[in-house]
Order: C-alpha cells, then sequence, then structure tokens
C-alpha cells in the first residue's frame, strides 16, 4: 500500500495492531475494482482518537496530589501543557496521528482507485465516503494540533499538511497548509461529499459515513468553521424542524435507570448500552484501539489525574445548574440524582473521580479496544442551539436546550424540593448574571468563564447568560469524549489546574493555569515528524 511516509513516521511501534485495524498487505489489496474499493475503505477510520489529549488538556481535570503513586508520564505531560514526549501509548501524539494520515491515506487510494475506473457513477457512493472519511481525519488533525479557527488570523496560523494523493516518494518535503486553507479542504471534500452519499451502499451504515453521520460532521465543521447558518442547515438534515420529531430522536436517557438497575454500579453495563448500533441516537461508531475504558476511565485504580469530585461539585454534574439551583453544594446535597444517567462516582481519599461510562472494553491480552461514537443526535441538537444562539434567535434555541434537558434530565421531587427539565429565557439570564466569573482560588472556581472567541457575542444581556449555559450543557453531555477543549479553544477560555492536598482532601489548591491565546492551545507535533522536517508549533 502507498504510504505518507513522512506523515506516519512512528507507525511501526504499532505494527502489532495491523490485525485488529484489518489491513491486508500492499500486494493483497490493488484497488482496481469496485469490490476492493469498498474494501479499502473500511480503513479510511483512524483507529486512534485524540479524546485523552483533548479532555486531560481542558479544565475537565484536575490533579488529586502526589499521594496518588500512579504516576504516568503521558498524563502529567498533557495535563500541564508541557513538552509530550512518547511513550508507545495508543492515546499518544505519534500513534493518533499517524492513524489519521494512515486513514487519510486510504481514502485517497480509494479515490485515485475510483479515477482509474473512470469515475463510474456507480461508484458515487464510494466516492462520497472517501471525500467524507479523508475530511473528517484532517479535521481531527487539525482541532487536535492547529489553533481554533480565527477569521482574522488563520491565513497565517500553521495547519497541518492536507493529503489530497497517495504518496509513493520517501519523505516528501511538505509544508504545513494554514489553518483557513486547511478548513477550505475539508469544505469542499464536503460539499463534493455529501450529495453523493447512499445508506443503502453499506452493510453496517453506523460504522460508516451514513447521511445522517454525515450531516451531523458538516454541522459541527461548520459551527467551528462561525458559519451559523450552514450549522442550522446540516443539523436540520440530521434532526428536524418539528419539535416533537426532534425530540424522538434524541437518546432516550431513561432508559439507563433499568441498565443502572441491572448493572448496578459496575462499569461495563451502560458502557456497552451507550455504543449500542440500534441506539437511533447514535450516528457513527467508530472502533479504536485505546485504553480510554481501562486506563483513563475507571473506578478501580486511584488515579493521579482525573475528573475528580472537586471539579464535579464545583463545575460540572454535580455543580448547581439552571435545571438545579442548589446542585451537591445545596443544603439538600442532592448532586446529579436527577439524571436518568447516572455518573460513576468514587470518592474514597486517594481515588476521586466521577464519569460516565461510555467506552465498552474489548481489551484482549495486550490490546485494548473500545468503541466511540463521535456524533450523536443529541449533540448535534446543540450545535444547532448554540448556532441559533449566534444569530440572535434566543427563544429558538432555548427550545432546542429544552428539548435536550427534557429528555436528559428526570423532573423529580425529593422532599420538599425539585429538579426543573425545561427552563425558561429569565431563569437562565438570572442563574449566570446572579454567579461570579471563575478566579482561580477553591472557594472562587465556578462553571461560569470569560469568553473571548474571534467572532463578536452580542452586548443584550441575553447572549452571553444563554452561552453559558449551553456550553455547561455541552461540557455536561460530552464529558470524556473532548469536545470539552475545542470550546476552550473556540471561546478562548483559561483552564485552571488545581491539585487536591495530601493530607486534608477536602483542600484543594491552585497549581497552573493556561491563559487565553496560549500557544499550547495548539498541541505540538510528534517529535518524529517535527524531525522529518515538518514546521513545529511555535511555543
Amino acid at each position: 500500500m502507498k504510504k505518507i511516509i513522512y506523515l506516519i513516521a512512528g507507525i511501526s511501534l504499532f505494527s502489532s495492531c495491523s490485525d485488529l485495524l484489518d489491513e491486508l498487505p500492499d500486494s493483497q489489496v490493488p484497488v482496481n475494482s469496485p469490490e476492493r474499493i469498498k474494501r479499502v475503505l473500511v480503513n479510511a477510520y483512524p483507529g486512534a482518537s485524540a479524546m485523552m489529549l483533548n479532555e486531560y488538556s481542558s479544565d475537565n481535570i484536575a490533579d488529586n496530589g502526589t499521594i496518588v503513586t500512579d504516576f504516568n508520564y503521558l498524563t502529567d505531560e498533557v495535563v500541564y501543557w508541557k513538552t509530550i514526549n512518547e511513550y508507545g501509548n495508543y492515546e499518544g501524539l505519534e500513534y493518533v496521528w499517524a492513524q489519521n494520515y494512515k486513514a487519510i491515506s486510504h481514502a485517497n487510494e480509494a479515490l485515485e482507485g475510483i479515477a482509474k475506473l473512470g469515475n463510474d457513477p456507480k461508484l458515487n457512493p464510494a466516492k462520497a465516503e472517501a471525500l467524507l472519511a479523508r475530511a473528517y481525519a484532517h479535521f481531527e488533525l487539525v482541532n487536535t494540533f492547529c489553533k481554533a479557527y480565527n477569521p482574522t488570523t488563520s491565513n497565517a496560523d500553521l495547519g497541518i499538511p492536507y493529503a489530497l494523493t497517495s504518496e509513493t516518494k520517501l519523505d516528501p518535503k511538505y509544508g504545513r497548509s494554514t489553518v483557513a486553507q486547511v478548513y477550505q479542504h475539508i469544505a469542499a471534500d464536503l460539499q463534493e461529499g455529501l450529495p453523493l452519499i447512499e445508506d443503502s451502499y453499506y452493510q453496517m451504515p453506523k460504522y460508516h459515513f451514513n447521511k445522517k453521520a454525515a450531516n451531523a460532521f458538516a454541522a459541527r465543521f461548520y459551527l467551528y468553521y462561525q458559519n451559523w447558518d450552514k450549522a442550522i442547515e446540516y443539523a436540520n438534515n440530521v434532526l428536524s424542524t418539528n419539535d416533537v420529531t426532534t425530540k424522538s430522536l434524541l437518546r432516550n436517557w431513561e432508559d439507563f435507570r433499568d441498565v443502572n438497575k441491572a448493572g448496578s454500579t459496575n462499569q461495563g453495563s451502560r458502557a456497552l448500552y451507550y455504543a449500542r448500533e440500534d441506539i437511533e441516537a447514535n450516528l457513527l461508531l467508530l472502533p479504536i484501539s485505546s485504553q480510554l475504558p481501562t486506563a483513563y476511565y475507571t473506578q478501580g485504580v486511584a488515579k493521579r489525574y482525573t475528573h475528580n469530585v472537586f471539579i464535579s461539585e464545583t463545575q460540572t454534574i454535580e455543580a448547581k445548574n439552571v435545571w438545579d439551583p442548589q446542585g451537591k453544594s445545596g443544603k439538600n446535597n442532592y448532586g446529579y440524582e436527577f439524571y436518568w444517567f447516572m455518573p460513576i462516582k468514587v470518592d474514597n481519599g486517594r481515588n476521586s473521580t466521577v464519569f460516565f461510562d461510555k467506552f465498552p472494553s474489548f481489551s484482549t491480552g495486550s490490546t485494548s479496544r473500545t468503541v466511540i461514537v463521535p456524533f450523536t443526535t443529541d449533540e448535534t441538537l446543540l450545535v444547532r442551539a448554540e448556532a441559533k444562539i449566534h444569530k440572535g434567535e434566543y427563544e429558538a434555541a432555548l427550545k432546542d436546550l429544552n428539548l435536550w434537558t427534557s429528555k436528559f434530565i428526570q423532573q423529580k421531587t425529593i422532599l420538599s424540593y425539585s429538579s426543573r427539565n425545561e427552563v425558561t429565557l429569565d431563569q437562565v439570564k438570572s442563574f449566570y448574571n446572579a454567579m461570579a466569573y471563575s478566579q482561580n482560588t477553591q472557594d472562587g472556581l465556578t462553571q461560569k468563564k470569560q469568553l473571548t472567541p474571534s467572532f463578536a457575542i452580542a452586548n443584550d444581556g441575553t447572549a452571553e447568560p444563554l452561552l453559558h449555559y449551553l456550553l455547561q450543557c455541552r461540557r455536561i453531555l460530552t464529558l470524556g469524549e473532548g469536545l470539552r477543549w475545542q470550546d476552550v479553544k473556540r471561546y478562548n477560555i483559561e483552564v485552571s489546574r488545581f491539585q487536591t492536598d495530601n493530607v486534608d482532601r477536602h483542600l484543594n489548591e491552585f497549581k497552573a493555569s493556561l491563559p487565553a491565546s496560549d500557544e499550547r492551545r495548539a498541541i505540538q507535533l510528534p517529535a518524529s515528524s517535527i524531525k522529518a522536517g515538518i514546521q513545529p508549533n511555535p511555543r
């Protein structure tokens, strides 16, 4: 198979994964027939994810203190935004970089095979998948290793090489595209590929860019591209403009009540249910090599860096919210008991972690596998809501947010205290206007962060509190998935890192911050790619 050698330097470290990735030797996959084009496209999806890199860079993570002896150099470097070295890890820079470019190489081979067969219209569905897969892998790379899109600076900001052909030359010396150029290429691939998609082409549509998954990808892309109209248009293609229909397409979170009963708090049962192929809300499923469920989100072993109880109670799933104004800090201490999908919480001193059980484990021997769900109807609904806020359509945006919370939150009364699963615009404004902006102290940490994005936020007393609420909804919905880091980058939010005291586990000290506009928001390229001649990110 042709390879972009300079792009995937370091892939040999993980050659034992080839069987898992179903890759066949070059000589066995000449891409010269519709069947072989279809076969090569199975591998046009990355076998790795940047979820850990993104999540652990964000404000969802805290330091549980040096008393926790499970010290991992990779997570330490990511959490404190240090130089990230290579440790032969599925979540490391080399593997994420290599697997995405490997997927791109397969997509380009399919496109070249289609061209050699005369661009037969019967191959349009295959062409669509190749274009969407190529765009997706580049999208993952540019949003991990580069700055967020900014219409003022992205014509100069360093992007990543956008590979439009398979390479046969050893170590070709490509320069890095700009972020603007990468986004232009992604838009072009999306616009060409979207009209050609046919779900009937796939035996298992959820494992490919079916129509809804592709439109959800387009909605997120155009949200990041700051084209609010297109973000809404593609989100509507996934959902509906009818509220009743849209609500029926969202995940039925109430089902987790029965899963909770069946699996108690044992990790795994809810993850298997969350990632099921027959769940309508799951738009795309990607099997990857990963230690997410065994090394990062686990209830069994104390970890130095986690989404811990301190972060949970002050900022995220146990904190006060518009639907639960008292939260864990209120006199009733109900916290997340109003959630249908009850998080796993471990709080026994050294082991402090709170997480949603989303990543099933398929580990065998030394190999760790899971399935991720990059696109869901719920997250696409929040994309649409955000775009509507930027267009000044506040009531319509709140209606979308209420559609989600009405499915995610129980409307429940405990003693004399009730949760809300739908709220008014006045309640949102009142809640966030009364909250102080987050400070770098234990008592001053809140979910309300200073927002300084490259786009304008209307100064009308409504847009900002509604955006705080939208960002909090997405932060909770996607906890553990890395998307919070993208919001941190897009809204230029400062990230504060706190460490729990070794003796008094109720004390949390501010240790470090990643200021707004810091160059480290663009994660550094793998060392092997820099050594091969690709320009590094500025530091």
